[in-house]
């Protein structure tokens, strides 16, 4: 069976990576599975880029002018990520091209697989919804906004106040290009499968739930001290972790609320503790602690690492689908501490694995913080191992592999018997 992947990165954020542990997953399974993108930066077998050497070089050029109606909304949140889909691309014939059993769409924005290209993907299609792009009119992240439920217009995010504005032009050509094909829905955490049934978007579609995987061989616990040596970072101290790309310019990850929370710790623990941040540069300055920035980490064995390194992986995300930094952590037997916000919940069990707070509430987020910290070595064991089992139990790649690869079975099967 050949499954075709499709993602516009092949490395960097979420979804690539959960596309990429997913096509390795497969393949070991004995699939011929293809991992096509748009950008291709890594050696990754099987992976190949679908546009041509000129279409990404003038990429970030094209990526500018799509954007350029965005300019027409002065008070929009320049923060945002609003991905419109409208540029023509003949990609779909290189997808066919590749002699798919099966369309595996993950996070398709930039144009990489525009939404009137659907329709001429011939083989069944399964999309995985890494953020909430494809039941909104151009959101990746709703910040609370349930206009998505009818139709999308006056779009906070683009601080527009008329219905008819480029949310509610992409939310149409959406309902268009959706109403052509028969797809299957895949959602990775419980608060996305609310979401995607919540949309009338996807009434007419099936939906599942299916979670991201983890390489639970790679992203196992390894000594503290070991761990902490080999990364160079003081022994005898609490040390908290945070990672995210770009963790100081993105305020969805919530680096202040991070910096706030530090501050609500028991002084003779803020003036012990330490915080390693990974995935890119912070204002250390801000930072309520002493900060160790670790910079990018390009591979699983350095984020083992980490994680190991750490008494407690902290997620201060505002919203989040199922975060992989999250998983790699229980994977590695760190305790967790973050809100109670999006698919979080489905990954941390409070008060067995880690800590969840009420969102935004940093008070209750540093005292989960302490009572980690403070806990007796039994207890810190008893966490621990729980986060292991939860990240075996529920989220192993093998097993991730085998539902995706059992759904694949028998969308062919029922493709074959409606044709």
């Amino acid at each position: 069976m050949r499954p075709v992947l499709c993602n516009t990165l092949d490395c960097g954020g979420g979804a690539a990576i959960a596309a990429r542990r997913l096509h390795r997953g497969l393949r070991q399974l004995g699939d011929d599975s293809v991992f096509a993108v748009m950008q291709q930066s890594g050696d990754i077998p099987g992976c190949l880029a679908l546009t041509s050497r000129l279409r990404r070089t003038l990429q970030p050029f094209f990526r500018q002018g799509e954007r350029l109606p965005l300019l027409l909304y002065p008070k929009r949140d320049r923060n945002v990520l609003f991905s419109p889909s409208w540029r023509p691309s003949g990609v779909h014939r290189d997808i066919m091209g590749l002699r798919p059993d099966v369309v595996h769409l993950h996070w398709i924005a930039d144009s990489f697989v525009p939404l009137h290209s659907l329709a001429r993907l011939t083989a069944p299609i399964v999309w995985t919804l890494h953020d909430t792009w494809a039941l909104t009119g151009g959101c990746h992240i709703l910040k609370g906004c349930e206009f998505y439920r009818q139709g999308c217009g006056r779009c906070p995010e683009l601080g527009s106040r008329t219905g008819m504005d480029m949310s509610s032009l992409g939310y149409s050509l959406r309902e268009a290009a959706y109403k052509k094909v028969r797809m299957t829905i895949v959602a990775p955490s419980r608060h996305m499968e609310v979401l995607a049934k919540a949309s009338p978007l996807f009434q007419n579609h099936q939906i599942v739930r299916i979670p991201n995987g983890v390489d639970t061989e790679r992203f196992r616990p390894i000594d503290k001290h070991v761990a902490r040596h080999i990364l160079q970072l003081p022994q005898d101290v609490p040390l908290l972790v945070f990672g995210a790309v770009a963790p100081g310019r993105d305020p969805n990850k919530g680096f202040d609320l991070l910096c706030d929370a530090l501050r609500e710790l028991p002084m003779p623990l803020r003036g012990r503790a330490q915080c390693a941040v990974f995935g890119g540069s912070i204002a250390a300055s801000e930072t309520p602690l002493p900060a160790i920035e670790l910079g990018r980490l390009h591979d699983d064995v350095s984020l083992a690492l980490v994680y190991s390194a750490a008494d407690v992986f902290i997620c201060p995300s505002r919203e989040e689908n199922l975060p992989n930094t999250i998983m790699e952590s229980l994977a590695c037997g760190t305790p967790v501490v973050a809100f109670r916000t999006g698919g979080i919940p489905d990954l941390v069990d409070d008060e067995e694995n880690g800590m969840l707070a009420p969102c935004y509430d940093v008070k209750a987020l540093a005292e989960g913080i302490t009572k980690i910290l403070l806990s007796s070595v039994d207890q810190k064991q008893r966490l621990s191992c729980a986060a292991r089992q939860k990240a075996v139990d529920e989220y192993a790649l093998p097993d991730i592999a085998r539902r995706y690869h059992d759904l694949y079975l028998t969308l062919i099967a029922d493709s074959q018997h409606f044709h």
